[in-house]
């Protein structure tokens, strides 16, 4: 079995679930994160939780030649290196971006929020797609 299909797979089952949480059930989502980013050492797990998906991805990238390995190894590394320095090292700095984005009130129609949960899910179900044929 193929590295770059496995950790394809991977990626899409973790972006499905992350993105589709968003699709179904979008404010009490959007209430995790808010919760999630008021404490660092959340964040900061989060961080490490994300920098041992991009390495995965990065590991498997390197292992073979083709689009979809350099796909995971540039997509990789760049979660290494955000996630590693605006998750685990500076979760300040990431909070002042991410706070700004999140809608005050989560009662109202989230209807956009929905849009970008369905994005997401279709672009998780691609990486699965093309994981599931590198296999």
């Amino acid at each position: 079995m193929s590295a770059v299909g496995i950790v394809s797979i991977a990626l899409g089952i973790f972006v499905v679930c992350g993105r589709g949480s968003l699709l179904v059930a979008p404010a009490p989502t959007l209430r995790w994160f808010k919760v999630t980013l008021a404490s660092n050492s959340r964040l900061r797990t989060l961080g490490a939780l994300m920098v041992a998906l991009g390495a995965a991805m990065a590991w498997a990238g390197a292992s073979e030649d083709s689009g979809l390995a350099f796909f995971l190894r540039a997509f990789g590394w760049g979660i290494v290196g955000v996630s590693m320095l605006m998750l685990v090292l500076f979760p300040g700095a990431y909070r002042a971006i991410a706070d700004p984005f999140l809608p005050a009130d989560t009662g109202g129609s989230l209807l956009l929020w929905r849009f970008r949960g369905l994005a997401g899910t279709l672009i998780g179900v691609l990486i699965i797609y093309f994981g599931a044929l590198a296999l």
